[in-house]
Order: structure tokens, then C-alpha cells, then sequence
């Protein structure tokens, strides 16, 4: 009986601990913080890395994010066509444009 109650409180905590884990990728920390999904961006291919390019306030561009990751974002073209996952190594910068100064 013992092992039975041993067996289901570590059934609880690790559903507990994959549930709190979950909630982190939810809200993207470091390099991706700045994007959010839905966000309209622009993408430029630099030849061995890309170029994420956005402006504030949100202005239609050629890709949105569709998802972010903690290491990978994925973005769609705006004929929705084609999506492209690209992985933090290969992410030159991200680019914030200002349209107002504040």
C-alpha cells in the first residue's frame, strides 16, 4: 500500500513540474523576447545567418511568427506558402524599428 502512495505522489509532482515547464515556454526569455506570435516581421537571408526586422507599432511585413521556442522561432510568408524555422544559431540579429520617438 505504501508503494502505491509512493508511485501516485510521484505521478503528482512530476505532472506538477511538467505543468509549471510548460508555462515557460509560453512566454520566450533571451534572444526571442522581443518577438511575439501573430507579430508581422520582416526576414533577410545575410548568406550564413538571417536578419529578423520588426517595427513598433506592428506594420504588415513579408512573415509573421507563427511560434517561438527557446532555441527556434518559426515564421510563415505572407502568401502562406512557405514556413521557416530558423535556430538561434543562425539568427543574426533582431531588429526593433521605432517609428515614434517616445
Amino acid at each position: 500500500m505504501k508503494s502505491v502512495r509512493k508511485w501516485t505522489w510521484l505521478v503528482v509532482v512530476t505532472f506538477l513540474v511538467m505543468a509549471l515547464g510548460a508555462d515557460e515556454t509560453k512566454r520566450p526569455k533571451g534572444v526571442f523576447s522581443a518577438l511575439k506570435v501573430g507579430q508581422s516581421v520582416s526576414l533577410k537571408d545575410e548568406g550564413s545567418a538571417f536578419t529578423i526586422t520588426f517595427f513598433d507599432p506592428d506594420l504588415q511585413q513579408s512573415h509573421k511568427v507563427i511560434e517561438i521556442g527557446s532555441d527556434y522561432v518559426v515564421l510563415r510568408d505572407i502568401a502562406e506558402v512557405t514556413e521557416t524555422t530558423i535556430p538561434i544559431y543562425s539568427v543574426k540579429a533582431i531588429i526593433k524599428v521605432k517609428t515614434k520617438a517616445q
